[in-house]
Formats: C-alpha cells, sequence, structure tokens
C-alpha cells in the first residue's frame, strides 16, 4: 500500500495465476457510518465509475471477520480475471456499512482520496435528492511515456541496489510457505500525545519530517532485531507522477558502525533525498530491471513497508453519513509488514496522537508478535527522542519483565550438586559403593568397578613414577577398548591432562597433534607406537609393559589436581589450518554430569560408547555410565558401525544410547529393532531430522528422546529438549533449554541482549566452559570474553551459532555466523582445508564450500584454479588432503575451475560456483566376476549414479561415511558377506575391496562376554 489516489496503487508486484496483471488492481474500502440510503449509494457507484456495479445483495459480516471477508472478495475477483470493476456492500450493523470498489485500470480515474471521496460525496447526496450528479470522474488521465529516457534514473537505482540483501531476517514466528495464501491481518495501535509533540519537536529542531524521523526508528529497531546493518524499506515517494498517482522507493539504510540517532536520521535524509530525485522510473520497471530471481512468495526489493495515513485514507462528511476511503493493502504483494500511521492534530495544530494500523502477513507471524513488534518500536522511538546522540546499541527495545525473564527465567536454574569434585574420584567413590557390579563390557571381557580402579591406579603409579607431573598432557592412542578406559583413568589419577589420538587420524596429524600439546607421555600399544617417528619424554606401551605395570600399586595417588586444573584437551577444526585444542577442566565434566534432567543417570542404565573417542561424545557416553554405577559397553572398532550397534543393543541390553542426527536416521531405516529396548536415546552434533525423531516417538513411545547441543568449549551439552510429537508441527528441532548451572545470552555484535524472537549471537557461560585453547591465548581472548551479565571475573564463550528465543523459553538454533558447519556430526572449519590446498603444489587459487544439492545431504567441495591452467587431478588432490587432515575433512569431490567466480563488490560468487558432476572415470575395467559385478551394481545404487568401473574409488565418486554403512548393509544382503567399515575406508574400490569380504557367518565382533579373571 504506497499509493495516494484511487487512480494508482502500486500494490501488486506478482501475477496470479489465471488472471491479468494484479498490479493493474486498486481495492479501496469505503466505511459509513450512519443511516444509508442503498438505492443512492447503487447509483452513485454507477456515476464513478460506469462500468461497475453495485449488487443488490448486501454481504452481512461481524467486525472481526470483516478484513478477512474484504480480503477474500478481492483476491476472488483478482483471480476470476474480470474485466469490469467490482463493488460490493458489507453491512456490519444496521448504521454501519463498509463499500468495497475495484478497479482494472489505475491511470483511467484522477484526482486524489479527497476527490474520489468528494466526487462519491456528491454523486450520492445528488441520488438521494432525485437529483442528476453533476460531478463526474474523468477518465482521460494522461500515463506516463514509457519511452521517456530512463537510464541515467536506472543507473542510479542499479548502484544503490547493488548486492541488496536477498532476504533480510525479518523475526518471524513461521517459515515462510512456499505457495503462500497471503492472507493478512490488521493490528491497530496508538502513540500517545506526549510522544508524538516529542516527535514533532524533534523534527522541526532537526527540519526533517515527522515521517523520516519514524522510518529511521524503524530502521535502528529493525538492526537491533537482528535483520543487519543494510535495511531496505519501502516508502511512498514524495511526488507524484504524470496521473498524479504516488510512486513506490525503495530507501536503503546503512545503520553499520552503530551510530547515533541523529547520525541514523541524517543517513535516511540524504537516502530519502536521492531516492526522491530518482522517483521517476515506475517501480514495475524497477522490478523488471533489477530484481534477482527468487521466490514469488517474497518482495524482492524490502519486507516492511511504512506510508503516512494522509496518503492512504480521507474523511469526509455528506447526507448525514460519515465515510472514510482506504486503499486496501491485503498483503498480496508479499509485503510482510505494512505499518501506517496516520497523525492527528488539535485545531491549534498541536499534537494529538497518532494512529498505527499494522497489516502483517499471518502465515509470519503470531498477533502476540507484532503486538511487541509495535511496542518495541515506540519503546525504542522514546528511548531515542530522549537522547538521539546515544548510539542505538544503548536504545532500550526491552521491557524491564522481558529482561529479567532473559537473564534468570530462562537461564539455567542453580546446580543441584557441587561440580567440586575431580573426575577419576567419582569413579572411585562408584568403586566403593558397587565394586562388584560390572563397569565395563569389551568383546569377551567384563572388568568390575573395583578391577578398574585398581587397574587406573596401577598405570597411575607407573606414569608417576616416570616423571608425569601435575598438568602434563598425556596422549592415549590406543584402539578401543579396556586399555583405553583404564588410561584414560590413570592419566588424571595421576593428575595429568588427557588428550584422545584416535587411531584412524593419519599419523602425520597425530603427530602434530602431540606437537601441538606439548604433549610429554603418549600411552599406547608396540604396533601404534611403531608409526611415530618421533618419541615422547615418557612412552608407555601397554602390552610390552604389562608386567611392569601389574607390580605397581593399585590404590590411589592422592588428590594431585583441583576441579578447575584441565581434565582432558579435545581437538577440533581450525578456520587457521591448525587444530585447536580446547581445554576442559574437570569441573566441566562433573557439573555438565551430576545433577542434571537431560537424562536418566541411574546405576541401572546400560550405556553404549560408539561414537570416535576424539569427540567430546566419548566423555558423555563413558562417563555418564561411570558417574551414576551403570555399565558402558564399548563398541570394538573406531568408527561407529551401525550393525554392530544393533547386536551390541540386543546383545548386551542397552537402554542409553547416543548417536549423531545422521546415524540415528540410518539406525531407523536400516535397524529399526535396534531401539525396541532402549530407554533413552540422546541425539544431537547437526540438526534432527523431524521425519525421523517423529517417526522414532510414534514407533517407540517408551523411548526418552532428547535434542542435545553444545560447542566443544563448553563441554557436551549445554542445551536440552525432549522431543515429543507436539515437535512434529515446526520445520526444525528446536535445542531446548540450558542445563542447570549454565547460562546462555542471545546478543548482538555489541554485546547487548537480543529480543526473544529475534536472531542473534549465542554465548554461553557457567559450569560447563572451557579455559580456552590450548597455546593460543589470543584465540581465547576472541573467543572467551568477559561476561557482563555475571559475577565479577565471570567469562562466556561467543560460539559463533545464531540462535533465537521462541515465546515459550525454548532456543532455536538457526545456523552459523561464520563458515564453521557441521557435517554428519563433525565439526569442519572450510578455512582448514583451504589452509591445506595452499600446500599442494601447482593450485594458485582455492574456495572450500559446503554444498547441499540434495536436500539433507551437505557436503564438502573445493574449487581449485592451478597455476597453468594445465589442470589438476581431482584424485591426487584428494590423496594429499587424505594424508594431512581426517577423513572429515577431505572433500567429497575437488573440481577444478579455470578461474573462482566473483561478485561485483569482489566476494566468492557462491551461487555462480558449479555443481559438482560425481560420476565414473571415461575409461575404467569393467567387471570380471559375477561378484565384481554386484558389488558395482551396489556402488551405483548407494551413490545414485550410473556406471561404475571396478577401479573407481567410492570417494571419489561421493561417497562418505553414512553411504559406507549402507554399502555394507547392501553387500550383507545381496551377497551374503560382511564388510567393515575400515575396509570400505582402506580398499575403496571394487576390485580391492573383493578381496575384503568376509562370509556372513564368521564375520563381525564376537559379542558373547565372559568374565575377566583377576586383575
Amino acid at each position: 500500500m504506497t499509493t495516494s489516489a484511487f487512480e494508482q496503487a502500486r500494490i501488486w508486484l506478482h501475477d496470479l495465476p489465471g488472471g491479468p496483471r494484479p498490479q493493474d488492481t486498486v481495492p479501496l474500502s469505503i466505511r459509513l457510518r450512519g443511516p444509508l440510503d442503498i438505492d443512492a449509494l447503487r447509483g452513485a457507484v454507477t456515476d464513478l465509475a460506469s462500468q461497475t456495479r453495485l449488487p443488490r445483495a448486501v454481504s452481512h459480516c461481524c467486525e472481526e471477520d470483516l478484513h478477512d471477508a474484504l480480503a477474500t472478495a478481492v483476491r476472488d475477483y483478482v483471480q476470476a480475471g474480470e474485466a469490469s470493476g467490482h463493488a460490493q456492500l458489507f453491512s456490519v450493523s444496521a448504521d454501519d456499512h463498509v463499500l468495497l470498489l475495484v478497479t482494472r485500470h489505475p491511470a483511467g480515474v484522477r484526482g486524489s482520496l479527497d476527490q474520489m471521496l468528494g466526487d462519491l460525496a456528491a454523486a450520492y447526496t445528488a441520488r438521494c435528492q432525485g437529483s442528476t450528479p453533476e460531478v463526474r470522474l474523468r477518465r482521460d488521465a494522461p500515463v506516463l511515456d514509457g519511452r521517456r529516457e530512463l537510464s541515467g534514473h536506472l543507473a542510479h537505482w542499479r548502484r544503490a541496489l547493488a548486492d541488496l540483501p536477498e532476504e533480510p531476517a525479518l523475526p518471524s514466528d513461521r517459515p515462510r510457505p512456499a505457495s503462500p495464501s497471503f492472507r493478512a491481518v490488521l493490528h491497530t495501535a496508538r502513540i500517545g500525545a506526549g510522544t508524538h509533540g516529542r516527535l514533532i519537536a524533534f523534527a522541526q529542531e532537526h527540519q526533517v519530517p515527522v515521517f523520516l524521523v519514524i522510518q529511521a526508528a524503524m530502521a535502528g529497531l529493525l538492526s537491533r532485531l537482528g535483520v543487519g546493518t543494510d535495511i531496505p524499506l519501502g516508502a511512498p515517494a514524495p511526488g507524484r507522477d504524470a496521473a498524479g498517482a504516488v510512486n513506490t522507493l525503495v530507501l536503503r539504510i546503512d545503520v553499520s558502525g552503530d551510530p547515533s540517532f541523529l547520525e541514523l536520521v541524517t543517513r535516511v535524509r540524504r537516502t530519502a533525498v536521492e531516492a526522491g530525485a530518482h522517483q521517476d522510473v515506475p517501480f514495475e520497471r524497477l522490478v523488471e530491471e533489477l530484481a534477482t530471481a527468487g521466490p514469488s512468495s517474497r518482495h524482492p526489493f524490502f519486507q516492511v513497508l511504512l506510508a503516512p495515513g494522509e496518503l492512504t485514507s480521507a474523511r469526509a462528511e455528506f447526507s448525514g453519513l460519515t465515510a472514510e476511503v482506504r486503499v486496501l493493502d491485503l498483503n498480496l504483494n508479499a509485503v510482510d509488514v505494512v505499518m501506517e500511521i496516520s497523525e492527528g492534530r488539535h485545531s491549534d495544530g498541536s499534537a494529538a496522537g497518532m494512529d498505527v494500523s499494522v497489516s502483517y502477513s499471518a502465515e509470519l507471524f503470531d498477533r502476540s508478535s507484532i503486538v511487541t513488534l509495535s511496542d518495541r518500536l515506540f519503546r525504542f522511538l522514546e528511548a531515542a527522542l530522549a537522547d538521539a546522540e546515544r548510539p542505538l546499541s544503548r536504545l532500550e527495545t526491552l521491557s524491564d519483565a522481558e529482561r529479567r525473564t532473559l537473564l534468570v527465567g530462562w537461564n539455567g536454574s542453580p546446580a543441584r550438586q557441587s561440580a567440586d569434585c575431580l573426575v577419576h574420584e567419582l569413579v572411585e567413590q562408584r568403586a566403593a559403593e558397587r565394586p562388584d557390579a560390572d563397569a565395563l563390557i569389551f568383546e569377551r571381557e567384563r572388568l568390575s568397578y573395583r578391577e578398574l580402579d585398581v587397574r587406573a591406579g596401577r598405570l597411575a603409579h607407573h606414569l608417576f613414577a616416570a616423571g608425569l607431573r601435575r598438568g602434563d598432557v598425556v596422549g592415549v592412542y590406543l584402539e578401543r577398548g579396556i586399555e583405553l578406559v583404564v588410561a584414560v583413568l590413570a592419566v588424571l589419577k595421576a593428575g595429568g591432562t588427557y588428550t584422545m589420538l584416535d587411531p584412524d587420524l593419519p599419523v602425520a596429524r597425530v603427530e602434530a597433534l602431540l606437537a601441538h600439546a606439548s604433549a610429554r607421555a603418549v600411552v599406547t600399544g608396540t604396533e601404534l607406537a611403531g608409526r611415530l617417528s618421533v618419541r615422547p619424554d615418557v612412552l608407555v606401551r601397554v602390552d610390552a609393559d604389562a608386567e611392569t605395570i601389574a607390580r605397581q600399586p593399585g590404590r590411589g595417588l592422592g588428590r594431585r589436581v583441583g576441579p578447575q586444573d584441565a581434565a582432558c584437551v579435545m581437538f577440533t577444526s581450525g578456520s587457521t589450518g591448525a587444530p585447536k585444542g580446547v581445554v576442559t577442566p574437570h569441573r566441566a565434566i562433573v557439573g555438565t554430569m551430576l545433577g542434571q534432567d537431560f537424562a536418566a543417570m541411574e546405576p541401572s542404565q546400560v550405556w553404549l560408547q560408539c561414537s570416535p573417542v576424539s569427540w567430546d561424545a566419548f566423555a558423555l557416553e563413558l562417563f555418564g555410565a561411570l558417574f551414576s554405577g551403570g555399565v558402558c559397553v564399548l563398541q570394538p572398532g573406531r568408527r561407529p558401525e551401525p550393525a554392530v550397534i544393533a547386536s551390541l543393543v540386543r546383545e548386551h541390553g542397552v537402554t542409553t544410547l547416543h548417536v549423531s542426527a545422521s546415524l540415528l536416521n540410518f539406525l531407523l531405516d536400516e535397524h529399526p529393532a535396534t531401539f525396541t529396548g532402549l530407554r533413552q536415546v540422546l541425539t544431537g552434533g547437526e540438526a534432527a531430522s523431524v521425519h525421523h525423531v517423529m517417526r522414532l516417538v510414534r514407533e517407540f513411545p517408551q523411548i526418552r528422546l532428547i535434542n542435545g547441543y553444545s560447542p566443544v568449549e563448553s563441554t557436551i551439552f549445554t542445551l536440552a529438549h525432549r522431543i515429543t510429537a507436539g515437535d512434529g508441527a515446526r520445520a526444525s528441532i528446536p535445542v531446548g533449554r540450558p542445563l542447570r548451572g549454565k547460562g546462555l545470552y542471545v546478543l548482538d555484535d555489541k554485546l547487548a541482549l537480543m529480543a526473544p524472537g529475534t536472531v542473534g549471537e549465542l554465548y554461553m557461560s557457567g559450569v560447563g566452559l572451557a579455559h580456552g585453547y590450548l597455546g593460543r591465548p589470543d584465540l581465547t581472548a576472541e573467543r572467551f570474553v568477559a561476561c557482563p551479565f555475571g559475577a565479577p571475573g565471570e567469562r562466556m564463550y561467543r560460539t559463533g551459532d545464531l540462535v533465537r528465543w521462541r515465546a515459550d523459553g525454548i532456543m532455536e538454533y538457526l545456523g552459523r555466523a561464520d563458515d564453521q558447519v557441521k557435517i554428519r556430526g563433525f565439526r569442519v572449519e572450510p578455512g582448514e582445508v583451504q589452509s591445506a590446498l595452499a600446500d599442494y603444489p601447482g593450485l594458485v587459487r582455492a574456495a572450500v564450500v559446503v554444498r547441499e544439492d540434495v536436500p539433507g545431504d551437505k557436503r564438502l567441495v573445493a574449487y581449485v584454479v592451478a597455476r597453468d591452467r594445465s589442470g589438476v587431478s581431482p584424485a591426487a588432490v584428494r590423496a594429499f588432503l587424505a594424508e594431512r587432515l581426517p577423513h572429515h575433512l577431505v572433500p567429497s569431490a575437488v573440481v577444478p575451475v579455470d578461474a573462482l567466480p566473483m561478485t561485483a563488490t569482489g566476494k566468492l560468487d557462491r551461487r555462480a560456483l558449479p555443481v559438482p558432476v560425481l560420476a565414473r572415470r571415461e575409461a575404467g575395467r569393467e567387471p570380471r566376476t559375477e561378484q565384481e559385478a554386484v558389488l558395482c551394481a551396489l556402488f551405483c545404487e548407494v551413490l545414485g549414479i550410473d556406471g561404475v568401473g571396478i577401479d573407481d574409488s567410492f570417494f571419489e565418486l561421493g561417497g562418505h561415511s553414512l553411504h559406507v554403512t549402507r554399502l555394507i548393509n547392501r553387500v550383507r544382503s545381496a551377497l551374503g558377506a560382511e564388510l567393515s567399515i575400515k575396509a570400505v575406508f582402506e580398499s575403496p574400490t571394487v576390485a580391492d575391496l573383493i578381496g575384503r569380504l568376509a562370509p556372513a557367518c564368521t564375520a563381525g565382533p564376537v559379542l558373547a562376554a565372559r568374565r575377566r579373571g583377576g586383575s
């Protein structure tokens, strides 16, 4: 709604199916209060527009349904494609009627709304008096000369709208539907005379229109609500075209740099003057020339439009009736929020208050959200007028009640138990309480709590005797099994800090981690120790040194460290090319696990430890069992293997399972029986699939299903949400509420609290916080900052995650503020991969991005430019990276390009990057045996491609770890044979994999368990 007259309303921006151009349609509502002569009105309508007739039937409608009734009538008319105008009368009561008029030819009638209403009044009065009306609107209005030279004006708009944000993140309650109904709802509010008076005084002092001040306030507010600093607003032009119509302008307002409100008003004035100087370009022409391809469900340039009420409505009295005419905006133009503001003045010109009418999309917003938006605008405007020199970040948008809710009501409640115990002390306590109870199960071996404590004590004494000092970092470089858990507890008992070294990592990576951690000792086995080219000060081989270790005392060494001392160092992907070592204290692990409600921590629980040992989930799965006196079943192998998980759950009566969201989906699709006996399932690491978790809720109602979330820097889980059937109505599964003792703050870039419902960056504080990054004080200072909401000295961690609070105090995760992503549960920094590519000979440029060309299937893709343009081998690049990076950081595809596409502003144009083609090589050997032919067909089936040769690599064809698990299942069904995940990674071609097939009767781990003898 941006027009001043019946003759022109540029409110329709997209064609509707089956009808004429909607921008040619002008809907008006005329509210008539008083005794109405309906026959006289019918005649007056005919006088006003000869092709429009008012039907004799009157539609009765209550006030609550009036807006929807008008919207439906206009929509039906537009979609019917009628050539003539349309009139319809709605009766609200005996003395209250609304006349709806719609015309197809906006340029065919001249005059403002006041003129139009005056003409209707004259015609109606004459009809009431039985005379012939003398006033009839002209229908020969001039139209704009479309051939007029507009190139200079268009050049301005091209510059002004270059790189305009595609869709600013206007806070909404629901995602935009693919096929919207464009149903709008109306909310009215009022700005009191006091504020109105201060607004007039401010505008006069600074010589700007009142409406411009409101535009500046809206831009500032939207910036504070997380929309960004590049704010496009729709607004009416200050002048009229040759037909007397008001054009629509796009005001692109720069809110960067945290300006004062006075400075923002100056910027808006400058922008409005520039836009007004180029208003001769019809808005439809802007759309045709400059709008980028996008869904017709949204406006191409802006989502919020402000209009002064005097341009969109008029009032008059005639023949005993009080009449008000309005140009209707029923939100069919895909503008999400249209705010119309009408000034009221007393007879002496003083302020009488302002009426605010907000038309908003009913599909995107709840009424309460629009009420809150209006309240925030008024509060922000009041604060700005009170001190226009203050930066925008310091202008209040929250009420006192909202601040209390954000800081207290929705934050983590105090912990039930003290976190001042040590990790190994809790296991020692369980050993004292339940000495003969099973603590660990691995293949045929069982270990009681007493045996676990004694063996860990002996190894701790061995480490201490070898010179391990308080705080020394010890690398645990072992295959998953009993010895690995013993080693972890032994390092802690000896006062050291463990770091898990996954045997799956390239040796160069393992040695780099040891060097980065300045590890003084490594606990490993003979075979793995043989891989290392460098030796630490202390090297313990649990197999070769077993007799020496067994002679050590089994008792503890006493408390050698405190709760704030480091328990472990966990490495994550780093944007600079080097992994980051997160230093986590005992207190963080203990505080996250004890006294919480996200999972039942009971002796009766049997936990499965199947996550990679380098993940923080390793601590959840291991200590979740050992802290509570439960049983921890250790999965053989280095990676989670779905078939093995299913077997272990069944064999050992596992009750608690933690898996990544992707693995949960796979288990539910391929091994649904896994969930039959489970009592609680914890998932996280990436966005949950609504379809899968809802299926789990339906089919296995006995399961307590938890979606947990946290970066490593805040230890395991910081938020948790119990998933119920009600979550199926939403587009995504929320991450929930904070755990006890943990604080959450959603902030803007100035560390100001973001309002509920608005997007901001998540900061975490409280008991789970890590100390920082090992050997990186600069990075620690950047990410771990002072908490302005806590006690003196308290810190908070800047996660880089974008989130928002729902109205019920539950948090939703929306994505990353930087390039970091999660792929199948792994934290990935594309910058680390890009840094590794810089060392590849012959490459001059590279870009690493995450693509999701198939919904739900995120892939890392590298685009590379060779120095001599002679080409580069994608397979060679992947092999180069595989020797240096973990498997989850090796791109699924390497795409050679002549040059990286750039935007007009010099940034990487991600939309112009080619879709990677994951297909077999041109030449390759065909299958030689029936078994090879079946395996080639299974490659094609799992990867969704045509044609595979026996020398084609599964991973070069686009495979990843979840594809591997699907392949293993298909091989089992089709060939009656077993494959391990390790085998596929080591032998990724059909030719090599054939030799790794094992008969189904002998494959897989032996799951029977026996009691281990004395320790």
